[in-house]
């Protein structure tokens, strides 16, 4: 998996890279790029044929509600046909669905590294926290220091939260590049890059956790390799400030940017690559 994270990131850098100094156009770009994929995916892998029969049939019913709106009976019939209708379409949509599932939470997990949030800035502080793997862990790095470069102030000494097996530490950014802060433990040395920079917009990798070896948190946190699993660290957490993507004055979640654009696109071309929803 680790080898997978490292391809898809050197691929997603390569695509971002036109957008570094503009981060927001990059987002609406991709979402339009993705809105038009996504719909000539789902041309390709759903019942398009089934799909148009059901879109006539609601259509048929919206009419016949419509003409004879008096009538309580037809109304009734109308109304259960529509549902009917609604869920047969719900049905037909999954398999393309379950398709793109994969491609999209890849998308998302690769813009979520450069979107949600933002490097430390000179002088900004963060917390950084380390999460032990057991008890035997605890009782054995309790006293865990922490190593820094120059460009990197650590300003309180470890604060232990024996319940939670967790060290954390207050730090400032004192440089404009991405450094690595690192913990010896016996013979394993654990590091965790961290992202500095004097451009707040300039999209860089700012991965807040270097998790362990699960499956769904490496998905989630592609930017660094995981931990091995006989680590004594389970996951290394760095709280980095939100990123902001101001659209038309809103200071919206950049994957609500993201699929609000990708779903408008979406319904904007369908009629041009002839596909029905």
């Amino acid at each position: 998996m680790n080898v997978i994270n490292t391809i898809l990131t050197a691929i997603a850098d390569l695509l971002l890279w036109p957008f570094v100094g503009a981060p927001l156009t990059g987002l609406v770009f991709w979402a339009i790029v993705c809105g038009i994929g996504m719909t000539w995916a789902f041309g390709h892998t759903s019942n398009q044929r089934a799909l148009r029969r059901v879109a006539d049939q609601t259509r048929a019913q919206l009419l016949a509600a419509k003409l004879f709106k008096d009538n309580l009976g037809v109304t009734a019939r109308c109304q259960v046909q529509l549902l009917r209708a609604t869920a047969m379409r719900l049905l037909h949509s999954l398999p393309p669905m379950l398709v793109m599932f994969v491609p999209f939470v890849v998308i998302l997990t690769q813009l979520a590294l450069r979107y949600e949030h933002r490097a430390l800035l000179p002088d900004e502080t963060a917390l950084v926290h380390v999460e032990l793997a057991d008890d035997d862990a605890w009782q054995r790095y309790r006293d865990l220091t922490m190593q820094a470069p120059d460009t990197v102030r650590i300003e309180t000494p470890a604060l232990r939260d024996a319940r939670q097996r967790t060290l954390t530490w207050r730090i400032a950014a004192a440089g404009r590049e991405p450094a690595a802060l690192r913990w010896t433990l016996d013979d394993t040395v654990v590091a965790k890059r961290l992202a500095m920079t004097d451009r707040p917009q300039r999209l860089i990798h700012v991965t807040p956790q270097r998790t362990g070896p699960s499956f769904v948190a490496r998905v989630l946190y592609p930017g660094e390799t995981a931990l091995d699993g006989t680590a004594p660290v389970r996951a290394v957490r760095v709280q980095y400030p939100a990123r902001s993507t101001p659209v038309f004055g809103y200071d919206l979640p950049w994957w609500a940017t993201f699929l609000i654009v990708s779903m408008v696109t979406a319904l904007a071309v369908r009629r041009a690559l002839g596909v029905v929803f």
